[in-house]
């Protein structure tokens, strides 16, 4: 049995791949989640104006509870996202140091294998 014949095969390769897409993925999805959490915002701060208005020139009690429900859903929805904004910021310095260590493994067994192959 040789050395080879005993190691096992790894996907790193595929492991690589992954790494790579996701590195490169996880910006634009931080990016995507700012974005959304200002888009709710605007639309936040668009509504309770429009809302006020129809208080004053009248408003039926099916409107105002449509209203309140529908204010609820975007508060909601940008406690998500920040939340999902802290899950990225958290996780992008791990994912970086990751990507740079697997990179670093990747080029350390590419040496190897020149040095096995180079040595009689």
């Amino acid at each position: 049995m040789t050395e080879n014949e005993g190691e096992k095969a790894y996907p790193v390769k595929t492991l690589h791949e992954f790494l790579s897409e996701l590195n490169r993925e996880w910006s634009r999805f931080k990016r995507g989640s700012l974005i959304s959490i200002f888009i709710s915002s605007m639309l936040v701060i668009a509504l309770v104006p429009i809302f006020i208005r129809s208080l004053r020139n009248g408003f039926e009690i099916t409107d105002i509870i449509f209203t309140i429900i529908l204010l609820a859903f975007f508060l909601y929805s940008i406690r998500l996202m920040i939340i999902q904004y802290r899950f990225f910021r958290k996780w992008e310095y791990r994912m970086t140091r990751l990507v740079s260590l697997e990179e670093q493994l990747m080029s350390e067994k590419t040496e190897e294998n020149a040095n096995k192959t180079t040595t009689p």
